[in-house]
């Protein structure tokens, strides 16, 4: 069971991390509500961009708190 739960911490970190790097990427298919409606365009704006990474701040924080 340990190795189950180490495991989906290393999960939730990874995909934080991934949240905090690449915003932009994780824009195009990430949650629906931040995208807006369709004729926006395909760019997120600033706030957006920070929120997907205050979101990886804290999945990086809840991965670590599985694994220590």
């Amino acid at each position: 069971m340990t190795a189950l739960v180490q495991f989906a911490g290393v999960g939730f970190a990874v995909l934080g991390v991934a949240y905090v790097a690449l915003p932009r990427r994780v824009h195009r298919f990430g949650f629906d509500f931040l995208r807006g409606s369709r004729s926006e365009g395909s760019e997120p704006s600033r706030a957006v961009v920070w929120a997907y990474r205050f979101i990886g701040v804290c999945l990086v924080a809840l991965g670590l708190s599985y694994l220590f």
